[in-house]
């Protein structure tokens, strides 16, 4: 299923109520950038999944049934929240959103990861890539409300554990108490900083190491990323946490790590992240990149 791609000059299309489909009750529909804050802030400790969509989009009309019965199956554990992109310019600017749908998968404020058509091998018919992409949504919705739920990070093993990046509250409320003697924030390189400006001297205040590591998204970690982490990681004294932007990028990180460290076979890093709940599916070219430098 083929994108749209946002144009940057277009003329926002402002359709009549009668072009709206109903309105869903498991999905929220902000008209304006202090209302989407106030969701987030009301539902800071559920998954929200913001939708970037528009009236002019044919893909999203075909989806919204889809996205609509998603909603409903994932309500007891995440909420749906549409967002029209000519309505929210100043957060499609924020995260960057360049097509419609998008899917953006938050736990409050906290950007968790970003799942697009493009990022999948493409089907024979828009029915199975609709389907393909929606069950996408529900396993990683469901994977990390499994992992999240009752805690802000994840432990694989005594020295490693990762997480999404965390508040300022999840870290004075529980993180500064587990015992981590060293944070890895691997933090956007647009944004350095953005999500947590004083996080380095808040663990220094705890006596807890802090390194930033700029990464901004699975797409652009290589071959150097996986060998500088792991200098870190044999050098930083444990327990360490690494945290990321999008949590995706943390768990990756974390996942080959350990997979290194235990002479595991590159192409069982997936297999294995899948085990314990953490599906690694649509990487692409990133998946190679990790079998590469697991089995180097």
């Amino acid at each position: 299923m083929a994108s749209c791609p946002i144009p940057a000059n277009r003329t926002p299309f402002r359709p009549t109520p009668a072009e709206y489909n109903k309105a869903s009750p498991y999905i929220l529909s902000p008209n304006t950038e202090h209302e989407l804050e106030a969701i987030q802030l009301e539902y800071q400790n559920r998954l929200l999944i913001l939708v970037f969509t528009t009236a002019w989009c044919k893909n999203c009309k075909r989806l919204s049934t889809g996205i609509e019965e998603m909603a409903e199956d994932l309500s007891k554990i995440a909420t749906v929240v549409h967002v029209d992109v000519d309505e929210l310019t100043q957060t499609v600017k924020k995260y960057n959103i360049d097509a419609t749908p998008t899917f953006a998968i938050f736990r409050g404020h906290v950007l968790q990861s970003i799942i697009t058509a493009a990022m999948l091998p493409r089907k024979a018919t828009y029915e199975e890539s609709d389907d393909q992409l929606l069950a996408w949504i529900s396993t990683t919705v469901r994977s990390m409300s499994e992992h999240w739920n009752g805690t802000s990070y994840s432990k694989i093993t005594d020295h490693l554990a990762f997480a999404p990046t965390p508040t300022e509250a999840q870290i004075h409320d529980g993180l500064i108490n587990v015992g981590f003697k060293t944070v890895i924030g691997m933090e956007s390189k647009q944004n350095p900083g953005e999500y947590l400006a004083k996080e380095k001297d808040i663990w220094a205040a705890a006596n807890i190491n802090f390194v930033s590591y700029p990464i901004k998204s699975a797409d652009e970690i290589g071959l150097q990323d996986f060998e500088e982490i792991l200098q870190l990681v044999e050098t930083m004294q444990g327990p360490i946490l690494i945290h990321s932007e999008i949590g995706q990028v943390a768990a990756i990180m974390v996942f080959v790590m350990v997979a290194k460290q235990n002479a595991r076979q590159g192409s069982e890093v997936p297999g294995w992240a899948r085990e314990l709940g953490f599906d690694f599916d649509g990487l692409g070219r990133l998946t190679q990149t990790i079998c590469a430098w697991v089995d180097k």
